[in-house]
C-alpha cells in the first residue's frame, strides 16, 4: 500500500505514487483547522472495518490525501463529526466540506447514490417495518395470545421482505455500475429481480475489473443461483452442542427444514415454539429440522435450544453475521429457511407457521392435529 498526505505545505511520511487509486482534498477553510481526519476501508462481506491511515487538516483547515488502495467501501472520520461512508471508484478526485457539523462531497457520484440508498432504506423500514414492531410490543404488553403474535411476527416478516425488495428496485433503478452498488449489496435479496442483478453485476464487473468488490457481488449472485428452487441444496458441515461433526447429506432421503436461526432473534424463537410443536405431528423419518445457529456464543446457543425446546439437529460455528454456513447460502437476514426434499432439492424458501403447515400437508407428511 503507498500512501501520500499533503496538508498544506507538509506532506507525511508516505511513499508517494503517481498512479493514485483516488484523491481526497479540502480547500482552505473547507474542514476545521488542525483537527485529525481518519480513514478506513470497510468490508461488506465480513461487516468490518480498517483503518488505513490517520493525519491532521492544516491550520487553514486544507487536507489533501492520495492512494493506490483499489476502489471499495471507506468510512472517514473527522472530530466531532458522525462517520461518513464514501462509495470510492477508480481515479476519482473528491472534495470534502464540512456544513453545520455534517460532511458532503463533490466528486464521487457513487457516495451520493449511496447516501440517497441509506435515505430510502431508513424510509423504508420506518413505513414498512417498524408499524408491526409497535403491534407485537403493543401486544405483548396486554398479554396477547401466542396465536395472535405469531401472527403479528409473521406480518413482521412479509414486511421485512417488502422491504428488502424495495431497496432491489432501487439499486436497480439507481445505483448502475457505481460502486453504490457494493456498498449496499449487504441487504440485496436473491429471491427477486435476481437476472438484473446478475446484468448489473456483469456490467460493475466490466467497469471495475478484477477488485474485491466486484468478486464480492460475483459471489452473492452465484450463491443466490446455487439457493434457487429447484437446485440441489449446497452441503452444510458443522458441530452440534456435543462437538460433534454434523453434515446436512446425512439426511439425504428425508424432507429437511434448513432453518437459520439466532437467540436474539424474535421471530426466530416463536418459530422455535412453532417447530417444537410441529416435530410431534411429523414421522421423524420422513422429516427432520435441520438449524444452524448465528450466535457466536455456545452459552447463549444451548441456553435457547433448551428454553424453547429444539430437540431437533443444530449445528453453528458461532462466528454470527460472519459465518461461512450463513454465506453458503447467501444468509443476510433471519429467520430463513430453505425446505429440502429426499433428492436434496430446494422446493420451498421461508415457510413459517400456517405457510409451512400448509406445505407440508401438502406433501403429505403432517397429520390433523
Amino acid at each position: 500500500m503507498k500512501l501520500f498526505i499533503a496538508l498544506g505545505l507538509g506532506v507525511a511520511a508516505f511513499p508517494f505514487s503517481a498512479s493514485a487509486a483516488f484523491t481526497l482534498t479540502a480547500e482552505p477553510g473547507a474542514l476545521p483547522a488542525s483537527v485529525t481526519v481518519s480513514l478506513s476501508r470497510h468490508d461488506i462481506d465480513q461487516r468490518s472495518t480498517i483503518r488505513i491511515t490517520t493525519a491532521t487538516t492544516e491550520a487553514d483547515g486544507s487536507f489533501r490525501f492520495e492512494s493506490d488502495e483499489e476502489a471499495g467501501i471507506f468510512v472517514l472520520k473527522l472530530e466531532d463529526t458522525s462517520d461518513f461512508t464514501l462509495a470510492i471508484a477508480e481515479n476519482e478526485k473528491i472534495k470534502l466540506s464540512l456544513s453545520e457539523g455534517s460532511l458532503s462531497t463533490i466528486g464521487s457520484p457513487g457516495t451520493k447514490i449511496l447516501q440517497a440508498y441509506e435515505t430510502f432504506r431508513k424510509e423504508s423500514l420506518a413505513r414498512l417495518v417498524y408499524p408491526t414492531r409497535t403491534d407485537i410490543k403493543d401486544a405483548k404488553a396486554r398479554n396477547a395470545t401466542d396465536d395472535e403474535i405469531v401472527q403479528l411476527t409473521q406480518a413482521e416478516v412479509d414486511a421485512y421482505q417488502a422491504h428488502l425488495e424495495e431497496l432491489n428496485d432501487f439499486v436497480i433503478a439507481e445505483a448502475g455500475d457505481t460502486m453504490a452498488l457494493y456498498g449496499s449489496s449487504l441487504r440485496l435479496s436473491g429471491d427477486y429481480r435476481l437476472d438484473e442483478l446478475a446484468e448489473q453485476v456483469k456490467s460493475f464487473s466490466a467497469r471495475h475489473g478484477d477488485i474485491g468488490a466486484t468478486r464480492s457481488l460475483q459471489r452473492r449472485i452465484k450463491t443466490a443461483r446455487d439457493v434457487a428452487l429447484g437446485n440441489t441444496a449446497p452441503e452444510l458441515e458443522g458441530n452440534n452442542l456435543k462437538g460433534e461433526t454434523v453434515r446436512l447429506s446425512d439426511f439425504r432421503g428425508r424432507y429437511i427444514l434448513v432453518d437459520f436461526w439466532a437467540s436474539w432473534c424474535p421471530p426466530c424463537r416463536l418459530e422455535n415454539q412453532h417447530y417444537a410443536k410441529l416435530v410431534d405431528r411429523i414421522d421423524a423419518s420422513s422429516f427432520d429440522i435441520f438449524a444452524v445457529n448465528l450466535d457466536t456464543s455456545k452459552r447463549v446457543w444451548s441456553q435457547s435450544v433448551s428454553r424453547d425446546r429444539a430437540d431437533w439437529i443444530h449445528i453453528s460455528d458461532l462466528e454470527g453475521w460472519t459465518s461461512p454456513l450463513a454465506a453458503t447460502y447467501g444468509v443476510g437476514a433471519l429467520p430463513a429457511s430453505f425446505l429440502i426434499d429426499p433428492q436434496g432439492r430446494i422446493v420451498a424458501k421461508n415457510l413459517r407457521g400456517e405457510a409451512l403447515d400448509a406445505k407440508l400437508q401438502e406433501l403429505g407428511l403432517l397429520t390433523e392435529e
